[in-house]
């Protein structure tokens, strides 16, 4: 007999500086494709995607904000009521790091403190990176992230791990005993 599969779904934002890949993730998990020419979001996107594993469905309804200064009070207003976020940089560019804490304490004061991943994208541009593994990894421990990946959106590499990750540990710390 065939067990019953459980569904949740769950609300997930995106944050951080414009142009660190966070719509790129988001096209290649949802459509497994990558855009070469680059589009700055205006304002937001949403996307759903439904995680499947033995017994579970878990759809994540996957909101992309525009990471401009000017769509600070959209940030708010749109990630109220989040259960899980990714925070991303470029790892080809130090100050996309450096701004990891102030993303983080966004994300803390416009969802009331939400579990979150730390993602390194642009992995694919190994032989221009500024910022080392090791130093993301840091930054993710210091800030209590619940995981930390590197990233490339162009070829795929981590993206569905990751997705998968935030969507598993996620239910786990809420469902589970």
């Amino acid at each position: 007999m065939e067990s019953e599969r459980r569904f949740f779904r769950f609300k997930m934002v995106l944050f951080g500086m414009e142009h660190v890949g966070k719509t790129s993730l988001v096209d290649r998990y949802v459509n497994d494709k990558f855009e070469e020419s680059y589009i700055s979001t205006l304002g937001y996107n949403v996307f759903e995607k439904i995680f499947e594993t033995e017994d579970l469905n878990i759809a994540l309804m996957i909101y992309d904000i525009g990471g401009q200064e000017r769509f600070r009070d959209l940030r708010r207003k749109y990630a109220e009521g989040a259960d899980i976020a990714f925070i991303v940089y470029d790892i080809t560019k130090k100050d996309s790091l450096d701004m990891i804490p102030e993303w983080q304490k966004d994300l803390v004061e416009f969802t009331d403190n939400v579990s979150f991943i730390i993602i390194g994208n642009k992995k694919d541009l190994e032989d221009i990176r500024e910022v080392s593994f090791e130093d993301g990894k840091k930054i993710s421990t210091e800030l209590g992230a619940l995981d930390f990946f590197e990233t490339s959106a162009k070829s795929g590499e981590g993206v569905e791990e990751a997705f998968g990750q935030l969507a598993l540990k996620t239910y786990t710390t809420r469902f589970k005993e």
